[in-house]
């Protein structure tokens, strides 16, 4: 079975995340190398994943805009289309316990910083998820700025870290915890307001996430 790079680099930042262990890769043949396109896609997933905290047989799959066939009104919200924001948001759960302890403090800053490596990607999930539905202009959706700033407040944290609030020690560590739950909230709204129904996780994650 050929083992694909963006298989082989979820992964790895899945070994990461779980067990701390250091994320290797396997370089692909000659015969598998990609095009330069492709290759953009598969750097953007593994910098995406780096803040997951996914199954280890979990695999991401990098957004992808839907075809005509499935756009505007003949479009129904699934879950699978915005699952990636869903375990955003539940993997924030484990950012959060990191940052309150001490001794996991660097753990979760690693995280933070691949995160930071590409900041909007899950602005442009969303929007490509609302773009299924909304035609014209889905960057200007409301829903598209819930993620943008859950974002904005997971990439903060770095610098609220360092000091960059005036902010140290115990004092940065809960305003950082104070940060992921804002976070959390307005991934809640997103997904509360996303328009896939029936599905438990999302409502188990809104409850527990108001904003």
């Amino acid at each position: 079975v050929i083992i694909t790079t963006l298989t082989m680099k979820t992964t790895a930042f899945t070994l990461l995340l779980l067990s701390s262990a250091t994320a290797f890769q396997i370089a692909p043949s000659a015969s598998r190398i990609r095009s330069s396109a492709l290759e953009a896609t598969d750097r953007r997933q593994f910098v995406a994943q780096g803040i997951l905290a996914v199954t280890a047989a979990g695999v991401g799959v990098a957004p992808q805009v839907a075809s005509a066939a499935v756009r505007g009104e003949t479009y129904v919200p699934k879950f699978q289309d915005l699952k990636m924001i869903y375990q955003l948001g539940a993997s924030l759960d484990n950012l959060s316990a990191k940052l309150s302890d001490e001794a996991t403090v660097e753990a979760g800053l690693e995280g933070v910083r691949m995160f930071n490596r590409d900041p909007n990607f899950y602005t442009g999930y969303a929007k490509n998820f609302i773009s299924k539905s909304i035609l014209r202009r889905a960057d200007e959706d409301p829903r598209v700025g819930y993620i943008r700033s859950a974002s904005t407040l997971i990439g903060s944290i770095d610098s609220l870290l360092a000091g960059g609030a005036g902010l140290v020690g115990k004092e940065a560590s809960q305003e950082a915890v104070k940060r992921v739950g804002k976070a959390q909230a307005f991934i809640a709204k997103f997904l509360a307001e996303s328009g896939v129904e029936g599905n438990s996780d999302i409502d188990a994650f809104v409850k527990k996430h108001p904003m």
